[in-house]
């Protein structure tokens, strides 16, 4: 069953992405991951208040065991200390239907 990994950001400092990018989309692609948005898409409130986020980010895997592999992989976790100099991420796994 796929399952999707869904990051509400905040960011306020930009430096930090194009390595971040450069070394997580092997990653994912490691993990059997796809971009479905990325944070350079548009998006838009359809309802409810604005939460305090700037970007979204949601990628596709396999399975919940996949995205789990991804996220405590030893290679990625530089990774998230690179991207938490500049951001604030709200970071959920959802399980698909």
């Amino acid at each position: 069953m796929p399952a999707f990994a869904i990051g509400l950001y905040n960011i306020w400092d930009l430096s930090w992405r194009s390595k971040y990018r450069e070394t997580v989309d092997p990653l994912v692609a490691k993990h059997g991951g796809r971009y479905v948005a990325r944070t350079s898409c548009p998006w838009e409130i359809l309802e409810g208040a604005a939460p305090d986020i700037t970007n979204v980010t949601m990628i596709e895997f396999p399975s919940m065991e996949h995205a789990r592999a991804w996220y405590t992989d030893p290679e990625y976790a530089p990774m998230k200390e690179l991207r938490q100099s500049g951001s604030r991420l709200n970071f959920l796994l959802v399980e698909g239907s």
